[in-house]
């Protein structure tokens, strides 16, 4: 290096909220897929599609499964929660979300900031994906 003094390297407080809350958020991701997972092969709460159904029909589409077996579909499971296949989906939807909870986290750190640009980029942002989760745009 020539004697030269290696510059130190500044982490943005931004990126590192960001990504504590995502190791946060993806641990417990992980956690809940585990669970979830267990509930359902162990079928320690009730199901609303047996293990062998789902297998005997694997090789259709989503869309044909779900109308032979009836399964829930889009927010439907949120109506009947204690069941172990919709437990290993909810555990699925909340890792979805990490993007959305993690801008959510920056937000206030940006406005602590003074950075009002980057927190309205982030506010839409989440603003898209909670219209693309309840389906407004799909």
């Amino acid at each position: 290096m020539n004697g030269k003094k290696r510059e130190k390297a500044e982490i943005d407080k931004v990126q590192l909220v960001y990504a504590s809350v995502l190791d946060v958020v993806s641990h417990i991701g992980m956690a809940l897929i585990a669970a979830g997972f267990l509930i359902y092969v162990l079928k320690l709460l009730p199901l609303t599609v047996s293990i062998e159904d789902v297998a005997a029909h694997w090789h259709m589409r989503a869309a044909d499964m779900n109308r032979i077996l009836t399964v829930p579909s889009g927010w439907s499971w949120v109506q009947d929660p204690l069941h172990g296949d919709v437990l290993s989906y909810f555990s699925i939807v909340f890792l979805s979300m990490a993007a959305m909870i993690c801008l959510v986290s920056v937000i206030p750190v940006f406005l602590g900031e003074k950075n009002r640009t980057y927190a309205l980029i982030a506010l839409l942002q989440v603003m898209v994906l909670a219209a693309a989760v309840v389906g407004i745009a799909s």
